[in-house]
């Protein structure tokens, strides 16, 4: 009984074995969507950067200086939301960075009130 036992053991592993060959010999391999490999990433130095606000009489953003771009950032997007204390967005708006880096202004916001605002959040976008 043991010995029977032993063998449908191994007749189900092998079964399954042939079911997972099987399953894979039925993927594509000429997909050319999905890759591997190697390349060296690089930043263009964004650690730096400052923001002011702008604040009209009734208490909206208006508009958001964004300084210490850097120069070697030109011709990158840089993308700026505003986030509130739980770190959703509260609006955002983006710009190709100018030759030479600096600052940047941003004015494109909606009425976003200044006392949501908490913090700044920076992103740069390679061309």
């Amino acid at each position: 009984m043991k010995r029977l036992a032993n063998m449908l053991g191994f007749a189900l592993a092998v079964a399954a074995m042939f079911a997972a060959c099987g399953a894979a010999a039925s993927l594509a391999l000429g997909s050319k969507t999905l890759s591997a490999g190697t390349a060296s990433v690089s930043s263009c130095g964004v650690s730096a950067l400052s923001s002011i606000r702008t604040v009209d009489n009734s208490g909206n953003i208006t508009s958001v200086v964004v300084s210490g771009v850097p120069a070697a950032c030109a011709g990158e997007t840089l993308s700026l939301t505003l986030a509130d204390s739980t770190g959703g967005s509260l609006g955002s708006a983006s710009g190709v960075i100018p030759a030479g880096g600096g600052s940047m202004s941003f004015t494109s916001f909606g009425s976003v009130s200044a006392t949501s605002l908490k913090s700044y959040r920076y992103a740069v976008v390679g061309a």
